[in-house]
């Protein structure tokens, strides 16, 4: 399943608490960056930063669900 991680920018504190509960490594955030950003293709949607996020800042899509809805 292709997956889609997305950022809720007004929630967001740039803790970086998702970056460091991902397993695949899905998620990008450098000292230089005010907010973290998806790196395309790797999450899976095991909802982990969804859960570990205190701030409800993430969101995560089945791209092939939304794909066949339209």
């Amino acid at each position: 399943m292709t997956w889609a991680w997305k950022l809720i920018r007004e929630n967001c504190t740039g803790c970086g608490i998702c970056t460091d509960v991902c397993g695949q490594d899905a998620i990008l955030l450098t000292r230089d960056m005010s907010y973290p950003e998806p790196i395309e293709g790797r999450c899976n949607g095991c909802y982990i930063c969804i859960n570990q996020c205190p701030f409800d800042a993430i969101k995560i899509e089945n791209l092939e669900i939304k794909k066949v809805k339209k």
